[in-house]
Formats: C-alpha cells, sequence, structure tokens
C-alpha cells in the first residue's frame, strides 16, 4: 500500500484507509479574481469535539466584492460558548439563540454560497474541516472545491518573520490594529492582504511557496526537511489497540515517531480504532485513564483523528 502527499492532498491505495480521510480538493498556489474567501467561528479547535458558531464569507469577481454571507449558527441541543472565545469575539449563547439560525439551514445557505468557487482562505484547512464535515453531516454537496491558503503566502512575503497569523499581517500591512475574530470582518482582512501580495508578489516567490508545500510519500523514507515541518509525531512514543490498520503503525515509524506496543508514562498518543474508542474493557485505555490521573500527559485519539493529523500536517 503506498500512502502519498502530492502538493498538500494526501493520496491512499488503501480503499480502507481513503474512504476515512475528507474528500477535499487541491491547494493551489495562484492569484485570482473569482473566488469565494471565507472564514468561521468555532468553539474549539476540533471537528469532532467542537461547534462551529458563525459562517460568514464573501463572493469576490474581478477583485471586487459582489455578494457576502454572515450568520450565526444555532445547534440542537448545545450551543454554549467557552469564555475564552467569548472574550476574543463576543460570540455567546445569548447571541446565538437570539440571532442565530438552525445549523442545518445555515450550512445548506453557505454551501449553496460557496457554490464549484475555489476556496480562499487563511490557515484554510481549519474551516474546511468544520464545513466539509457539516455537509457530510447533512448530506449535502460534498466541499471538495480547491482552496487557497494565503496563510502560505505570508509565510514567504514575511520569510524573517517566525510569526505570520492573520494578526500579524494586516498590522505589517497597515490594514488593521486588530483582529475582529468574526467571519466577516476577518474575510474582508484576508482578502485585503491577498490584494497586496497579488501586486507585489514575485514569479519567484510564488514558485517558493509552491515549492513549500510537502510532496512525499510517507510509507517510505520521508525527506528531513519535511519531517523538521510542524511534525505532530516526530520523536513521539505511539500505541496502537484495537482494530487499526496495519499501515498507520509503519507511516508514523516513517514520519520520526516511536510506536510502543503497550501504554506506559512516557506514552504520547494513544492510537484507538473508532470502533474501540469507548470501549472500557480495553486494557491500554485502562492503563492511559489511570496514568492519566496520575498527572501524565497522554492523548487518546481515534484511527480517524490520527489520519486527520495526518492530513493537517500535509497541507500545512
Amino acid at each position: 500500500m503506498t500512502v502519498k502527499i502530492v502538493s498538500g492532498q494526501l493520496e491512499f491505495s488503501n480503499q480502507d484507509l481513503a474512504e476515512k480521510l475528507r474528500k477535499k480538493g487541491r491547494e493551489l498556489v495562484e492569484f485570482l479574481d473569482d473566488y469565494t474567501m471565507l472564514d468561521i467561528e468555532t468553539t474549539g479547535l476540533s471537528p469532532y469535539r467542537d461547534r462551529v458558531t458563525e459562517l460568514a464569507g464573501i463572493k469576490v469577481r474581478n477583485g471586487k466584492v459582489v455578494d457576502k454571507y454572515s450568520q450565526l449558527v444555532k445547534h440542537p441541543k448545545n450551543n454554549k460558548v467557552p469564555q475564552f472565545i467569548t472574550k476574543l469575539n463576543g460570540i455567546d449563547e445569548k447571541l446565538i439563540l437570539t440571532q442565530g439560525i438552525p445549523v442545518k439551514e445555515a450550512i445548506t445557505d453557505f454551501r449553496n454560497f460557496i457554490g464549484e468557487d475555489v476556496i480562499v482562505g487563511y490557515n484554510v484547512n481549519f474551516d474546511l474541516n468544520f464545513i466539509y464535515d457539516l455537509c457530510e453531516k447533512f448530506n449535502l454537496e460534498r466541499l471538495s472545491n480547491n482552496y487557497i491558503d494565503v496563510l502560505h503566502f505570508s509565510r514567504v512575503f514575511f520569510k524573517k518573520e517566525s510569526h505570520n497569523r492573520l494578526l500579524d499581517c494586516i498590522q505589517r500591512l497597515g490594514i488593521s490594529e486588530s483582529e475582529a475574530h468574526r467571519g466577516l470582518k476577518d474575510s474582508l482582512d484576508t482578502k485585503a492582504v491577498f490584494d497586496i501580495y497579488q501586486k507585489q508578489f514575485t514569479s519567484e516567490m510564488l514558485s517558493e511557496v509552491k515549492n513549500n508545500l510537502k510532496n512525499c510519500i510517507l510509507t517510505e523514507k520521508i525527506p528531513f526537511e519535511y519531517l523538521i515541518k510542524r511534525n505532530p509525531f516526530k520523536n513521539k512514543n505511539i500505541v496502537f489497540s484495537g482494530s487499526i490498520n496495519e499501515e498507520l503503525p509503519v507511516i508514523a515509524t516513517n514520519m520520526g515517531g516511536c510506536v510502543k506496543t503497550h501504554v506506559d508514562s512516557m506514552t504520547n498518543y494513544l492510537v484507538m480504532g473508532n470502533q474501540d474508542f469507548f470501549s472500557t474493557s480495553n486494557p491500554e485505555l485502562q492503563k492511559a485513564r489511570s496514568l492519566i490521573a496520575e498527572g501524565n500527559k497522554i492523548s487518546r485519539i481515534s484511527e480517524s483523528f490520527f489520519l486527520d493529523m495526518l492530513d493537517s500536517w500535509a497541507r500545512s
């Protein structure tokens, strides 16, 4: 079985693994005049655990904004928002309940708003994962649109800087002194950054962005220059337990991880089969829980989440 990353796109010849990955589009490195810029707000970082609180975007034609979408999202059971998120963007449960619309209605409207456009955003893979999963949940058209990540342009434009958040860029470029952390305003700010890049990027800089995208085979020895780039598994102790595809330990080892047979105090990740994740009889899970209770930091993740981490690394 061969697992490839081509221009930031994971490709699995093993059908079982391939079916567990999101079928997102390809990352493009170019400047377009027509696209949809988007930004979302959420209750946290994980599409598996957290919820979308706001969907927003702008539709661009010939470089000009021709349409806008901004909507708070209301979920049927839980609309609580962590305090630190509310402090960041002002979105709380009361605001969602009074101004939000049901999540199915919101994601249906937003998927129609995006249409077949190339998607542009800042660290856009984060947004795509949440939107993709909501589209799948409500049986909408799959979000397989190609996309452009403005963050990757920023890393070349400000290559001497160690941090290139949206806030950093809008301050450096004189666009704004603060980041709103609200979808519509952040979409407009990202477009302003993208517009400046379009005017000032050289062909050499574009080539550098392309060259920075990973292109490797995970079941073979990975070039050192890829492994040092935000590799989530390098030098980590990983235990696989339950019904796990046999290629996952190979991939983890090739990425510089140390695969162990049993959980101990040095374990960083316990990766469990999707069907075993909540199994109370799993001995490795029992051991991990005991060690966590003693203060050890062990992250328990599912097989699908492991693949999601690989996908995010490939597109980073």
